[in-house]
């Protein structure tokens, strides 16, 4: 496509939330990027030039054509996004090329269960729950949980370690009940 087919298509895009690939001459996808209007994000790749850093500028000179896949949500969008990063490569897309992507909160499968952060789902019987836009907020919705619920957020493994040890510093700094509260008192009272 030329560039005035490449501005003129994307400015027949709707105001969607979505995810925009773009491809080279020998269909090589050399860029993924999403956008909460994809109208507004993708038609200004192609308006005044002078505006866009050097990176952008070769990127744009690269552009044969593009695709869009219109999301329900600005958050699909940037799950979409990470997948065709990580499926593609592409040469402009710095980052999400690694392997970290989107944290999720896993529960584990034991007779007391436990809240971790974990870069992606396993094949081990947990429940996993996201994937959640960022490491710090994922660690907040986890930590809500624990005092919610009052879980202990130490290491110990229950019933295995009752009795055994110190007794929770958790615990004692107030920051959890439940099983750690049980295995203080059970640890004072043996001493």
């Amino acid at each position: 496509m030329t560039f005035d087919e490449l501005k003129e298509k994307a400015l027949s895009l709707p105001y969607a939330p979505g995810v925009y690939i773009m491809r080279d001459k020998t269909d090589k996808v050399i860029y993924v990027g999403k956008a909460k209007k994809l109208k507004n994000r993708v038609s200004q790749y192609f308006q005044d030039q002078s505006r866009h850093n050097e990176k952008t500028r070769a990127m744009v000179a690269q552009i044969d054509h593009f695709d869009v896949i219109i999301a329900d949500s600005e958050f699909e969008a940037l799950v979409l996004e990470c997948s065709l990063i990580k499926r593609h490569q592409p040469h402009y897309n710095i980052l999400l090329k690694d392997d970290k992507g989107y944290p999720y909160i896993r529960l584990s499968k034991e007779e007391y269960p436990r809240f971790s952060l974990t870069n992606r789902p396993g094949q081990d019987g947990a429940r996993y729950f996201g994937p959640y836009a960022g490491r710090h907020e994922t660690q907040g919705i986890i930590d809500a949980l624990r005092d919610a619920l009052r879980l202990p957020a130490c290491r110990k493994k229950f019933p295995r370690d009752i009795g055994k040890e110190r007794p929770c510093l958790n615990f004692h700094m107030g920051k959890c009940d439940g099983y750690c509260r049980s295995t203080a008192m059970k640890e004072q009272h043996d001493q």
